[in-house]
């Protein structure tokens, strides 16, 4: 009884450190005019930025290097109820042409609950 009692406890330990939120990827040059003026750079990391219009926060990712991503993934989930956004960088490219801005669409968040990572993999 103990032994299951355990496993059940590890078990919901385990799914509160990390799990994926629901979000919806939008085209960055889809982004209403009022999303696009509103936009706030966050304090915590420069590269991001966000705007709350309503039950929705866009969380746009954007970084000014020499070279251009031709791989950039943007992606939330939680870790023990803390929203964290993570820009993942696979490969990069020396070409101004290539798309560097992600944006993703959350429903329900406050732009002040965000913990933000970039994960460089080049």
């Amino acid at each position: 009884m103990y032994v299951v009692l355990i496993l059940l406890t590890g078990l919901g330990i385990v799914s509160a450190m990390h799990h994926p939120m629901d979000f919806e990827l939008v085209d960055p040059s889809d982004l209403p005019n009022h999303v696009q003026r509103g936009l706030k750079e966050s304090p915590n990391h420069e590269a991001f930025s966000t705007y709350q219009h309503g039950d929705h926060t866009y969380i746009v990712y954007h970084l000014n290097e020499p070279n251009a991503y031709s791989t950039l993934q943007l992606k939330a989930h939680k870790r023990f109820s803390q929203p964290i956004i993570t820009a993942t960088v696979t490969h990069a490219v020396d070409d101004p042409l290539v798309e560097n801005t992600k944006v993703i669409k959350l429903k329900e968040f406050s732009e002040k609950e965000f913990e933000f990572q970039v994960v460089d993999k080049r």
